[in-house]
């Protein structure tokens, strides 16, 4: 792989997925088929790979990027940077995804103009860029 990644931990919210791209089942679906075929060949990349089930209960945050995802458009020479993300028992934030913030926007409105942009908001201090 490009990136040099040797391991892979995946985590779903369909069996059905995990099912097939372990291998375990075959999609029937011809349309799904092609997709099936992709990931398998992906998979002989990684030296290990494991596969968990989520159940979509417990998916918040991943619905959550990956609606930031879906807002930013990126061209195929794109480089973009992997981060991590602690798993957390519990919920860190419980109503505060769609807070508005001081300007009226949503609390997400910065991360996504400095995807886009490479751009910070101009009143914010270093603390606040650091975060971001």
């Amino acid at each position: 792989m490009a990136l040099g990644i040797k391991k892979l931990k995946v985590y779903g919210d369909s069996s059905i997925v995990i099912c097939q791209t372990q291998g375990r089942w075959k999609t029937k679906d011809e349309k799904l088929k092609p997709y099936q075929e992709h990931l398998e060949g992906m998979i002989k990349n990684f030296e290990e790979i494991t596969f968990e089930y989520l159940p979509r209960v417990n998916n918040r945050f991943a619905d959550a990027l990956a609606t930031l995802a879906s807002m930013v458009e990126c061209s195929s020479n794109t480089q973009i940077q992997p981060f991590l993300v602690d798993k957390r028992c519990e919920p860190a934030y419980e109503e505060s995804v769609n807070v508005l913030i001081a300007d009226g926007k949503v609390w997400f409105t910065p991360i996504v103009d400095f995807i886009r942009e490479r751009r910070y908001h101009e009143h914010f201090t270093m603390g606040e860029k650091k975060r971001l």
